[in-house]
């Protein structure tokens, strides 16, 4: 085994002005190895489900389900992830993070290889249910993964360069859906462009269960045992994070998942332009990821964020109201690029504010708060677009993106001192 990270301000260490500013700007160096470990995990996970979600709804809109079908099947995936939520805290809890992670790495992938094989609605929603549980441990040990990994002075890097590299990696993905299952049809003997996809899929849930390996070499430390008489007492902060964070979620659940059908089925656009479309806007979303730091260091977290709501809902408005392909599409690079520049604060915010033996139970209650929001986002997006087309889903979103702005500056301004910050001077974790 490694020994533990290093301190990256070592006095023995001679550093010129230069050098300062850049690591408090950009700390690569003082992340450590063992977060880098993590990250390339995180990377093979990212990769492979951008691409198997990103041409899962178009596989099934090629077997003839429409929006609310779509819609339902969204939702029972997201509310598997919702039911899994509490067992994988409790199970994190017992066992330590890198358990529930190769739990996550490995039968997720599995689920889903064997999804694009079951016919039939009934099929879908409960493998789709199935695939929600297994990823419930991605979300609820991510942040105290990062956390645990980061001091407090990198952590709002380490979850920008974590989000803005997933992120990246949708631009390959976006790419790769949209082209390679043109290719198999083209060059093989398969019958149609949805055997394509079918094979690709498969393709992206091995890519993702190639994860398994880092996590397999990482040894996370485990958190100080939580006070058995505070279990059930929910911490200030968490009374003001979690509303500010369910209207969110709202907006993150809506129309993100259902815009490759809304470019292949209402602009008519081919396969392939959708998948430079959706790379362009994780492109996008890199560089807007990856810059923000400088924007939540400048102005504080909590007003980063509402920034980012109040672009979003701009946005929203303006792409409800456009009707040309090409207008469409650069609105919606903008509308993406706005609405994902919000995660890394929330994440770091979060963590930042809740004592290291409460983050699990934290970051688990924001993954059942957050999958509630995203579940009924994505039912009722479904149904809107049936019934009113998809100009009054954008408006909504905007109505509720401000609201969300306004409801994070009523909740989430001002912190007092009784919200814990952690300052944990380094971070206490090996590679094997």
């Amino acid at each position: 085994m490694s020994s533990p990270v290093p301190c990256a301000d070592d006095p023995l260490t001679p550093v010129s002005r230069s050098d300062q500013r850049l690591s408090t700007r950009w700390p690569f160096a003082r992340l450590g190895r063992p977060f880098w470990v993590f990250f390339t995990a995180a990377l093979f996970l990212d990769f492979g489900f951008d691409l198997y979600f990103f041409l899962y709804n178009l596989f099934l809109l090629s077997l003839h389900y429409d929006e609310r079908a779509i819609g339902m099947i969204g939702s029972s995936l997201t509310l598997g992830n919702l039911v899994g939520t509490i067992p994988v805290g409790i199970l994190a809890r017992r066992f330590g993070l890198q358990r529930l992670l190769l739990f996550c790495f490995i039968a997720a992938p599995l689920i889903c290889i064997v999804r694009v094989h079951v016919p039939g609605m009934a099929g879908q929603i409960v493998f789709a249910f199935l695939t929600g549980v297994a990823l419930s441990a991605w979300p609820v040990c991510f942040a105290p993964a990062v956390a645990k990994l980061t001091t407090e002075d990198t952590r709002v890097f380490a979850f920008s360069i974590t989000f803005a590299t997933g992120i990246g990696t949708g631009t390959l993905a976006g790419l790769a859906g949209g082209y390679i299952p043109v290719l198999f049809h083209s060059a093989s003997k398969l019958s149609s462009p949805t055997a394509g996809m079918r094979v690709v899929l498969i393709g992206a849930a091995a890519i993702a269960m190639l994860g398994a390996i880092p996590v397999s070499k990482l040894r996370i430390a485990p958190a100080p045992e939580p006070d058995s008489r505070k279990l059930l007492v929910f911490h200030p902060f968490l009374l003001r994070f979690l509303p500010a964070f369910a209207m969110w979620s709202l907006v993150t659940g809506s129309f993100v998942p259902f815009a490759p059908v809304f470019f292949k089925k209402q602009l008519g656009i081919s396969l392939q332009h959708v998948g430079m479309i959706f790379s362009a806007s994780e492109l996008v979303q890199f560089c807007a990821v990856l810059l923000i730091p400088l924007l939540y260091r400048r102005v504080g977290a909590t007003a980063g964020i509402v920034v980012a709501q109040l672009a979003t809902a701009a946005t929203a408005m303006v792409l409800g109201r456009v009707h040309s392909a090409p207008n469409a599409v650069t609105w919606y690079l903008l509308f993406a690029g706005a609405q994902f520049t919000a995660g890394p604060g929330i994440y770091g915010m979060l963590m930042s504010k809740m004592p290291e033996s409460d983050r699990g139970s934290a970051s688990a209650m924001q993954n059942i708060v957050g999958a509630l929001s995203q579940a009924a986002a994505s039912a009722l997006t479904g149904q809107l677009i049936i019934r009113s087309g998809y100009g009054t889903v954008f408006a909504l979103n905007a109505i509720v993106a401000t609201s969300s702005a306004l409801v994070m500056v009523l909740c989430l301004s001002g912190g007092t001192d009784r919200d814990h910050v952690d300052h944990q001077p380094i971070a206490q974790s090996e590679v094997t």
